[in-house]
């Protein structure tokens, strides 16, 4: 049996916007941990990765009509979900499954599509695996949890599969089924050499943020023990000549413990590598810090979100500006740069609270900082409130954009007392003066170490300029 896993194509435009200039090309990595489980139990599995091949439609459908598949899945989040769908119905002729956090949260609705003929809700890695067999060997579809289906042209939900309680069990991303590492490239301030390779070694979250998504992981906090992430360190370094790796975990710090003995391991055994990831504020301290510095940490990514405390207790953030404050202070004491993440017009923002976050960030001295438009997606918190208030202005997914194209997206939500270009103006505003800043491009300027380097800023500059 055949199987084809797609990531839909997806614009830079699409993706970032105006800053697509920065954009980020990633692997992705859940499809090819789905294709690892299937490979590992005699499937025949491909992976096509529209982005980086820069595959058009065409040319998708005429890849599928030479490898014939028995089965198709697509991947998609809310901001591929238009491509999905467009890659649904252009290969309508063949069985095709759907999955990702955009299907988890709607299925019903995503389901609606006749283009698709199954769906997974949640993690997907023993729900496909059980899809297949049963594709396979012509069994009943309705004992298969996490599964949707259609039954006598009737939408059939199953029960949801339980969590993965032991992530060590899962094995490493194929991949060997990708395009060539060295077509993806992250964006410009989130890496320092490639080839560039990125892990996620936990899952789950268990803090309660109005406007994110925990539909697929949940909100227990999951990881893989210490010696199996190492065990894929060693492999991405020895198999593919990987000198860098991003740590896509939601919270990767969430364990100190745990992290404090993946840098003892790192450490000890001599691996070259440098090293990114994202985590909370408080969820670091000055030791651990510096520990992580040692081991090839040189950036790590903080949902700083807020600088205005009002607005992070409505955003039910959990944290404190003064966190905030010194987490800043002991990660630049370490070594190691700091990017932030700001989410601006939250219900609540107004001129004077996004006034104070500007001021925030350029107070720590952040050396990256994302300001994005707040997205309200399907089935969280925040969406149900801005939905049962009749404030969400359009629910048009080709205008979801995580870095918003300031003069063509069509915003989704606008706060009280606010207009939406007021609300543009405010990103555009906020942008120039962070990245113009004198203090700012001395600052940076002065940690330029190579022509890689220069490259990148260069780039990233005039995105910036362009806005």
């Amino acid at each position: 049996m055949k199987i084809v896993l797609i990531n839909p194509g997806m614009s830079a435009e699409k993706q970032a916007g105006s800053l697509k200039g920065v954009a980020n090309m990633i692997l992705p990595l859940g499809i090819g941990v789905l294709a690892s489980v299937l490979e590992k139990n005699k499937f025949d599995v491909k992976i096509i990765d529209c982005v980086p091949e820069n595959l058009s439609l065409e040319e998708l459908k005429e890849r599928i009509d030479r490898e014939k598949p028995d089965l198709i899945g697509i991947t998609a989040t809310i901001l591929s979900y238009d491509a999905a769908l467009e890659t649904g119905k252009k290969l309508k002729n063949y069985k095709i499954v759907i999955g990702g956090p955009h299907f988890t949260s709607v299925p019903e609705k995503v389901m609606q599509e006749e283009c698709f003929d199954f769906g997974v809700i949640g993690e997907g890695e023993e729900t496909i695996l059980e899809l297949c067999n049963a594709l396979k060997y012509d069994k009943d579809f309705s004992k298969i949890n996490g599964l949707v289906y259609r039954e006598n042209g009737e939408i059939k939900i199953n029960k949801r599969r339980e969590l993965i309680k032991n992530l060590d069990e899962l094995p490493f991303p194929a991949l060997h089924l990708y395009p060539d590492l060295k077509k993806y490239t992250p964006m410009p301030g989130g890496y320092k050499q490639l080839p560039f390779a990125h892990m996620i070694t936990s899952r789950g979250c268990p803090y309660r943020c109005v406007y994110c998504d925990r539909s697929v992981f949940g909100n227990r906090f999951r990881s893989q023990s210490p010696e199996r992430v190492i065990k894929e360190i060693e492999f991405l370094v020895e198999k593919y000549g990987v000198k860098e790796i991003k740590f896509y975990d939601d919270t990767f710090t969430m364990d100190m413990e745990r992290v404090s003995k993946i840098c003892d391991l790192i450490i000890e055994k001599g691996i070259k590598i440098t090293w990114s990831c994202s985590t909370r504020v408080d969820r670091v301290n000055k030791e651990l810090l510096m520990k992580m510095k040692k081991a090839g940490c040189w950036q790590i990514d903080y949902g700083l979100e807020s600088g205005d405390q009002r607005m992070l207790n409505i955003m039910k953030k959990g944290i404190t500006l003064e966190q905030s404050r010194n987490a800043a202070k002991w990660t630049k004491e370490a070594g190691i740069r700091l990017r932030a993440f700001i989410i601006l017009g939250m219900p609540g923002e107004t001129n004077e609270s996004i006034r104070n976050t500007i001021d925030f960030v350029k107070e720590l001295g952040v050396d990256v900082v994302a300001f994005y438009a707040l997205m309200i997606y399907p089935g969280n918190e925040l969406y149900d409130m801005v939905k049962k208030e009749g404030r969400l202005l359009h629910e048009d997914y080709s205008q979801f954009s995580s870095l918003i194209d300031t003069k063509k997206t069509r915003l989704h939500y606008v706060p009280d007392g606010m207009n939406e270009e007021e609300l543009k103006n405010w990103i555009r505003k906020a942008y120039k003066e962070v990245y113009l800043n004198p203090r700012y491009l001395t600052r940076q300027i002065g940690s330029i170490k190579n022509f890689g380097d220069v490259k990148r800023y260069w780039g990233a500059f005039k995105t910036i300029v362009r806005m």
